[in-house]
Order: structure tokens, then C-alpha cells, then sequence
């Protein structure tokens, strides 16, 4: 499996970036009676990482920023960096599965730090 990128994106996301994000989760969270190919999935899983890690950062930044709802953060970051250790499993089945837990949580993210950042403003 291909590994995440190091360089980091820079902190903010611009609408493009946003864009690609909500069309990748919707990809992963598409339904249909067939399951999509496996190299499709393994693509989505990567892609979908490289979405999240750099969230998870950010989600980072603000606990030790603003210390304030610290708690509400902690299982939140917990369950991300869970899944961007876990592998897609053994088949089509369990790597569908994971793709979408995965696009579960990165929008969940997505949606978390949105939310908190806004209320800095």
C-alpha cells in the first residue's frame, strides 16, 4: 500500500480543494447493488487518507490553541488516526467497507473543524 505523502497542504483549504474533497467522499459513499473494483477502492482509501491527515493536524492545532473543548476533540482524533493506520483488509468486501467508514469519518471531520473554526471568527 502506498504511503501518505509528507510534504503538508497549508492549513487552509481553498473551495477547490473542499470541492474535491466532498466529490472524493461521495464517491466512496456512492450506493449501488455492485461493489466497485479493488483498485478503485485502494485509490479511494489513499486519496481519502490524504484527505483526513491533514484535518486531523488542524484538529490538532486548535485543541492545543484554544484548550477550550479539548475533551469533545479527543475520540474524534482518536477514531481518525485509527483509521488512517488501518489497512483495507482481506478483500473487495472488507476494503469497500473500510472506503467507507473512512469517507464516514472524513466528512465528519471535514464538517467538526469547519464548525470550530468558524466560531473563532
Amino acid at each position: 500500500m502506498p504511503t501518505l505523502p509528507t510534504a503538508q497542504p497549508p492549513p487552509t483549504t481553498t473551495s477547490v480543494e473542499g470541492d474535491q474533497l466532498r466529490a472524493d467522499v461521495a464517491a466512496a459513499l456512492r450506493s449501488g447493488t455492485t461493489l466497485p473494483p479493488y483498485d478503485e477502492v485502494l485509490r479511494l482509501i489513499d486519496t481519502l487518507k490524504g484527505h483526513l491527515a491533514p484535518l486531523v493536524d488542524q484538529a490538532k492545532e486548535h485543541v492545543n490553541e484554544h484548550r477550550l473543548g479539548a475533551d469533545a476533540w479527543r475520540q474524534p482524533i482518536a477514531g481518525a488516526e485509527y483509521q488512517l493506520r488501518a489497512g483495507p483488509g482481506d478483500g473487495l468486501v472488507s476494503a469497500t467497507r473500510r472506503l467507507q467508514a473512512l469517507a464516514r469519518c472524513v466528512l465528519q471531520f471535514d464538517r467538526h473543524l469547519h464548525r470550530a473554526t468558524e466560531g473563532e471568527r
